[in-house]
């Protein structure tokens, strides 16, 4: 395979055929012409792979026969990105991390490039997202309501371990375009240096695939904060998304996730639960927990107590226990390779 642009958009698929002919339009509009796709198929059933063959025949594609989740499929992905370039460009070269179910304004992929390329420093970055719906004209074609509510700007995360998609479901005034320091990029949409991948790789996973899907976004964020590796909003460059799963929110009104956990599909339910236990037990600095107990362990106790009305949550609690011993190696792997104190890794708990 012949080397690549300067950027690879890289895309795993599942059941997307509604959103595709959207995403690659916006694709096809963008002004920064220096990139290639290449779509990961985690075993689509609505047309999908017929349809990348006949519209996008030169659309790199890689065929799993089963859903290997979104962690497999997007290392799969990125596996075959570093290899279509030298090594000792890679600093130079990006890889973008991207949904089926989005949306890209025109000058989207060139204002993020150009601010990795302004900042030699920087890891990676994301867009605003806003808020998209499907709605249909008389014709019954799918068409996109794009509104100005965001979807996220960057996540944050709470003194209680609770990670949240900073304002979302909030009417876009600008009011977080100056706050450009996030604590992780959304997984739906972000650009990363590719010699940044390579450096935040731990055991030999980008995104840790026993996450499958969920919460790996907040995973590696922690992780690559932890590595002293930097990440940021980029306001000025934008995308809508169509999201199927609610947003998490800030606030005193937080007893609101347990709510909607009896709300969620079972399979969300149970990654969310585990994850949540994993990317804890992996990321977070001793230190710190007992620091911000008072916060930790309320909230922690509130989700465990009602776990029981879950069969799902409950399942999510029994897999964490039962991957604990994987985790702490790859804890200690990553506590030997920390760069950032647990000092300042607080000021990122809000």
């Amino acid at each position: 395979m012949h080397e690549a642009k300067r950027t690879i958009i890289n895309v795993a698929t599942w059941n997307g055929l509604a959103y595709l002919p959207n995403f690659f339009a916006s694709l096809d509009q963008q002004t920064d012409k220096e990139f290639t796709v290449t779509v990961v198929d985690n075993a689509s059933d609505d047309g999908t792979l017929k349809w990348l063959e006949q519209e996008r025949p030169d659309t790199a594609l890689l065929r799993n026969f089963k859903n290997q989740g979104f962690c497999r499929a997007n290392n799969q992905a990125i596996t075959l990105a570093l290899s279509r370039w030298p090594e000792e460009i890679w600093h130079d070269r990006y890889i973008l991390v991207a949904n089926q179910d989005l949306e890209l304004a025109p000058d989207c992929l060139g204002l993020l490039v150009a601010a990795l390329e302004a900042d030699q420093e920087l890891a990676g970055v994301q867009p605003k997202l806003l808020a998209a719906s499907v709605k249909s004209d008389i014709d019954g074609r799918r068409e996109t309501e794009r509104s100005n509510v965001i979807d996220s700007t960057g996540i944050q995360m709470s003194k209680a371990r609770r990670a949240f998609e900073r304002g979302a479901g909030e009417v876009d005034r600008g009011q977080y375009d100056g706050a450009r320091d996030v604590f992780a990029l959304t997984g739906a949409l972000a650009l990363f240096r590719a010699s940044a991948i390579s450096q935040a790789k731990l055991a030999g996973e980008f995104y840790d695939e026993d996450f499958v899907s969920y919460k790996e976004d907040i995973d590696l964020g922690w992780r690559m904060r932890r590595l002293g590796l930097r990440v940021k909003f980029v306001p000025e460059a934008v995308a809508w998304h169509h999201r199927s799963a609610a947003s998490a929110k800030q606030g005193f009104m937080w007893f609101k996730a347990f709510i909607r956990r009896f709300r969620k599909p079972a399979r969300i339910n149970f990654n969310s639960t585990r994850n949540h236990v994993w990317m804890v037990w992996k990321n977070d600095e001793c230190g710190n927990r007992i620091i911000h107990a008072l916060w930790i362990y309320p909230y922690e106790l509130g989700k465990f107590l009602v776990a029981p009305l879950s069969k799902s949550s409950l399942s999510g609690y029994v897999a964490a226990l039962a991957g604990f011993g994987k985790m702490w190696k790859k804890r200690r792997e990553l506590a030997k390779r920390a760069k950032v104190s647990g000092k300042e890794m607080r000021k990122w708990y809000v």
